[in-house]
């Protein structure tokens, strides 16, 4: 019997069109024991079989880096900490790889999430000016919105608030049981971004996306990538770039028909953002500013 490709993905709505995708292009068993994701598990077709495990983003870089996956969706920041990782390499398409040797981490696919303007769902809410901002909450289940952030306060907004790391600050506050104070901020990211603007008024959202693109003089962002973390994982890219190309034309598809999925979300909405907020393909801008990112946060200055 084959060894399943083991693959970290995230269960947020701007994956659905992955997870459908992969759903319907190969066999596959779900863990979801990092995630609120139903349990069950769709064969959809049979073929190569994968392990897919459904994780907060912070999760999916933990597999990448300690090697508990082939493949996995990781967040940008965390790329760099993936044992073997040089900016040259990842970026680049090698020719295949050879069994001897370390092998060192390759974006693998033609797709990413990605952003070529506002994002939606990675932004930093206030009911406080930003140059009045003296505290920023961070969320740690994203690496790459913490680092994202503290780039564009030195570099873009030219602020230097006290940060604090507060992981559960934004699912307290979208329920309705914390307010922010005067001064303070909070960085927030995926689906719960929809639930915070709905509870609480906020004077002041800043899309973190829109910002770096402001910074950048037009650059768009990718905030996460399909990494190859092993020999079987880069062996597995064309199949699971097939996948994710499925996905991505059948985005309608995904939102009503995707099996694992974190919850329900209205179709119009969904639709809207998975359209025009969400950029799914990995195109050369996208990986000019990955570059650029990585170097401001390996070596900032």
């Amino acid at each position: 019997m084959t060894t399943p490709v083991r693959i970290t993905a995230v269960s947020y709505l701007n994956t659905l069109p992955f997870i459908y995708g992969i759903e319907q292009q190969v066999a596959v068993s779900v863990s979801a024991s990092h995630n609120s994701v139903r349990a069950e598990t769709g064969l959809l077709r049979a073929g190569e079989t994968i392990g897919l495990a459904l994780r907060i983003p912070a999760l999916c870089a933990a597999d990448a880096i300690q090697g508990v996956a082939d493949i996995a969706l990781v967040p940008v920041a965390a790329i760099p900490q993936i044992p073997g990782f040089s900016i040259d390499t990842v970026l680049t398409l090698p020719e295949p790889h050879a069994s001897e040797g370390p092998f060192a981490p390759r974006i693998i696919t033609d797709f990413c999430i990605g952003a070529e303007g506002p994002v939606e769902t990675v932004v930093l809410l206030s009911d406080t000016p930003l140059h009045d901002i003296h505290r920023i909450y961070l969320d740690s289940h994203s690496r790459t919105s913490v680092q994202l952030v503290r780039v564009l306060a030195q570099e873009h907004w030219h602020i230097n608030p006290q940060w604090v790391e507060a992981s559960e600050c934004a699912s307290i506050a979208a329920d309705g049981k914390m307010q922010l104070q005067p001064g303070e901020a909070m960085v927030a990211i995926g689906d719960k971004v929809f639930s915070l603007k709905a509870a609480h008024d906020y004077a002041y959202c800043y899309d973190l996306a829109a910002e770096w693109q402001t910074m950048t003089d037009g650059l768009p962002f990718a905030f996460a990538a399909w990494v190859a973390c092993t020999a079987a994982g880069w062996e597995y890219a064309p199949t699971l770039n097939e996948a994710l190309a499925y996905g991505v034309n059948h985005i309608a598809d995904s939102i009503t028909r995707t099996v694992h999925r974190s919850r329900d979300f209205e179709f119009t909405n969904a639709y809207r953002y998975l359209t025009q907020s969400i950029k799914f393909r990995l195109d050369a801008p996208k990986r000019q500013a990955m570059r650029l990112f990585w170097e401001k946060i390996i070596s900032p200055g």
